[in-house]
């Protein structure tokens, strides 16, 4: 009866893990592409959260950085729908677009519905 148990714990633990991520690694993004992260961040996220997207000028780099790495709890919906995949791709996009950035964005493209 106990081996069940802890079979089952260690089951739900397998699965609920990956969601208690405190952080992603963003090492590398610089290579990643940043149209896959507009629509990761925009079209993406938006399926899985019903939490207002910010546009990336709303934020500087460093806040973003802080965001992906370290409170990852201050992202829309606590980052819940972005794909790990798609990590890099998407803090590039918003790390060129951000307030501080020499082209940030400040309203969502039409393109993005």
């Amino acid at each position: 009866m106990k081996r069940n148990c802890l079979i089952s714990m260690l089951a739900c633990v397998a699965v609920l893990a990956p969601s208690l991520v405190l952080a992603w690694d963003i090492s590398g993004f610089e290579s990643a592409n940043k149209d896959r992260g507009q629509w990761a961040w925009f079209t993406g996220q938006a399926q899985q959260c019903k939490e207002p997207i910010p546009v990336p000028g709303k934020f500087t780099r460093a806040e973003w950085q802080q965001f992906f790495t370290s409170d990852k709890a201050k992202l829309p919906c606590g980052g819940a729908g972005i794909n790990e995949r798609a990590v890099k791709h998407i803090f590039l996009f918003l790390h060129s677009h951000a307030s501080d950035s020499e082209n940030p964005m400040n309203q969502k493209p039409e393109s993005c519905g």
